[in-house]
């Protein structure tokens, strides 16, 4: 499959920015760490919620299924013993 012409010029672009961002990788460490760190701790805590509602999510579903099983048996068990 040939390479097009923009698409030699994003992989070279790419190529560019890699050298630079590693050739300056201390600087740019110290300048956007802050940012990255607030941006890490947001994303942490909308992890975490999310992983909170599946969670209760999941727990009633399985409630709900529990009490599914459970109807029957209790119904049987009223008929066997009229």
């Amino acid at each position: 499959m040939p390479v097009t012409r923009s698409e030699l010029l994003f992989l070279a672009g790419g190529a560019i920015a890699g050298a630079a961002a590693a050739k300056n990788f201390d600087r740019l460490k110290e300048k956007v760490g802050p940012w990255v760190a607030t941006a890490g701790d947001a994303f942490g805590d909308a992890y975490s919620a999310a992983a909170r509602r599946v969670g209760e999510k999941v727990e009633s579903i399985q409630d709900a299924m529990a009490e599914m099983r459970q109807a029957p048996a209790a119904g049987d068990a009223s008929a066997t013993t009229s």
